[in-house]
């Protein structure tokens, strides 16, 4: 049987270290033998058994796929009873894998913190992030940015950097606390190894289906100790009902629990991603201020060429709402702005899925609403234009312009 064995924690003031082995086939699925968070905050004096929740929800999954052990000192009491239930709710959603493995920990402390009026929202700046705080904007006392995509303490991510910039520009508009993790919890695994084995029989990759949501939970949970918030909230992705395996789910994250009162909250499960703008579009008309959003995977802004941004904006127009107001800077023709982009980008596009979960519901909700959008001109425009037959044009013209460096590129691998 593997082992994934925690040696030693080792805290140096904001940063802590976990130390670990592993044994076995296991040990192919690591790049590293190292775990790093970088807290905003000195963590020196948060018990142990606390500290280890974010290295224990990192890799536990991996235990379930091959029946390997994951070893640790101690661990909060709360927390291990209420893996039981996670694990259930992960092997539901996966009824055809039977998942196996186990945690063994020398020590399980009970911890304990007050229940609290106030939460900690997990942000990442998208629109599933910005309808959880205006829904709970009365109890949010800060919002927590973490990101694991870094390999070493000393490491560059553009990417991580812009979404900083937003969401702390953002904490600051609402006055309220801004919390940002670094870690390497997400390149320390070699997901492609992992999936390569298992994506297959489980229908899911490691980080969308596994590994994302409770590495952010359970970094919360130390920040929800060191402050002491009781109360996590994690906005929902996915919609009840549709038929997407995710890491984050309201059957999965709902059912973690930590230091005897400490909850999780996974929050708006119960709307489409329609109805969240919708909820986004009316806080922006009742303030009558502008509410930058930054959805766009590409760029520190929103390109307004991505089919991301493409959707939010059809969304936004399908509220009335204006899109300038909400940071896509796109001319006041957005027919004419988006018969130009879909020539050029929607071979890039990746429109099967979006398409057939997102677009659907706006084009519901443009025609309820229909009589009170002011731009009709571009409504009718995505009503009736034929985007199936667009995208397989754009793929041939893209093909035809890059056959030779495509070629060279399958040829290189």
């Amino acid at each position: 049987m593997d082992n994934i064995i925690l040696n030693d924690i080792v805290i140096k003031k904001n940063i802590v270290f976990y130390h670990f082995k592993v044994t076995g086939e296991t040990s192919s699925f690591f790049r590293s033998d190292t775990m790093f968070f970088e807290f905003p905050c000195d963590v020196s004096n948060i018990p142990q058994s606390v500290l280890v929740l974010p290295f224990v929800a990192s890799v536990y999954s991996l235990t379930w796929f091959n029946n390997s052990i994951l070893w640790v000192p101690e661990i909060d009491r709360t927390f291990l009873m209420s893996l039981r239930d996670v694990k259930q709710s992960f092997q539901e959603m996966h009824y055809d894998f039977l998942f196996k493995g186990k945690i063994v920990p020398s020590k399980i402390i009970d911890n304990k913190i007050d229940r609290s009026d106030d939460a900690i929202l997990l942000f990442g700046g998208g629109v599933d992030a910005h309808c959880s705080f205006i829904r709970n904007k009365s109890i949010i006392s800060r919002i927590l940015n973490v990101q694991g995509w870094f390999k070493s303490l000393d490491a560059v991510d553009k990417g991580a950097d812009d979404d900083f910039r937003h969401c702390k520009l953002f904490a600051e508009s609402q006055n309220i606390d801004f919390l940002y993790v670094r870690s390497n919890f997400a390149t320390i695994i070699n997901s492609v190894k992992v999936d390569k084995l298992y994506s297959k029989k489980l229908r899911e990759s490691w980080w969308h289906g596994f590994q994302h949501s409770q590495a952010f939970i359970s970094t919360a949970m130390v920040l929800a100790f060191k402050y002491g918030v009781s109360n996590i909230y994690i906005a929902s992705s996915n919609t009840t009902g549709d038929q997407v395996a995710c890491a984050s789910d309201v059957t999965t994250d709902s059912m973690f629990s930590f230091a005897e009162n400490g909850r999780v909250f996974h929050d708006a499960f119960e709307l489409n991603r329609q109805e969240k703008i919708k909820i986004i579009v009316d806080y922006q008309k009742k303030t009558g201020k502008p509410y930058p959003l930054k959805v766009c995977s590409f760029n520190d802004h929103n390109c307004c060429e991505c089919e991301k941004c493409f959707r939010t904006i059809i969304e936004i127009v399908a509220e009335n709402g204006d899109v300038n107001a909400f940071g896509f800077d796109v001319p006041s023709s957005l027919k004419s702005y988006y018969q130009d982009v879909v020539y050029r980008r929607i071979g890039l596009w990746g429109i099967g899925f979006e398409s057939k979960i997102y677009w659907s519901k706006t084009r519901k909700r443009m025609l309820e609403n229909y009589d009170n959008i002011q731009d009709k001109e571009f409504v009718d425009w995505f009503l009736n234009f034929d985007f199936d037959k667009a995208h397989r044009q754009g793929l041939i013209r893209y093909y035809r312009k890059n056959f030779f460096s495509i070629l060279k590129r399958k040829l290189n691998l």
